[in-house]
């Protein structure tokens, strides 16, 4: 049985710091269109991810609710506590976390490649977004993974649960194991 939002909420408060530390790369991962360049604009002051308002997040950048796709992986893997805790509050309506947790490691897009001329995959992307997550933030994103899969059945429960399967909880096992 999933744990229930609230201590899901306490546990991601404990495992992510609040405060960001100085970024050793962009805040965005591309420089091409006028949402990424948005990130920028929108984040580059944002430095403590509990002061973010749910509907500023929800809209990130400019109301396109697209900074998911957009923020690099160092940026992402801070901010992603404040959609986490959105979401688990029922205050997101556009943005979607458990997307960005699933996609590369779900049967569908598991081993796609990216682009078909090249040997890289979705898989191989979603392993290198993840990467700097410590084993209690691996911990925290397989519950909240878990919260949704109990809470949300109609939407992503299948693509949640290979996530799951395939990645999640093993890579809270070697973590812990190592």
């Amino acid at each position: 049985m999933p744990l229930a939002a609230g201590q899901i909420v306490e546990e991601i408060r404990a495992a992510f710091p609040a405060i960001r530390p100085p970024l050793s790369e962009p805040l965005n991962n591309s420089s091409q269109g006028s949402e990424p360049l948005s990130i920028v604009t929108d984040f580059h002051d944002k430095d403590d991810w509990t002061r973010l308002d749910a509907k500023w997040i929800d809209e990130a950048p400019d109301g396109w609710a697209s900074a998911l796709n957009f923020l690099s992986h160092e940026a992402i893997c801070f901010y992603l506590p404040a959609y986490l805790i959105a979401d688990l509050h029922g205050r997101l309506e556009r943005a979607e976390p458990s997307f960005q947790l699933t996609y590369g490691f779900d049967d569908l897009t598991r081993d796609q490649r990216i682009r078909p001329q090249e040997d890289r995959t979705w898989t191989d992307y979603a392993k290198d977004r993840w990467a700097r997550l410590t084993s209690c933030q691996v911990e925290a994103v397989v519950h909240y993974l878990e919260w949704r899969v109990a809470n949300d059945p109609m939407r992503l429960e299948s693509a949640v649960s290979e996530a799951l399967d395939s990645y999640w909880r093993g890579r809270v096992a070697s973590l812990e194991a190592g």
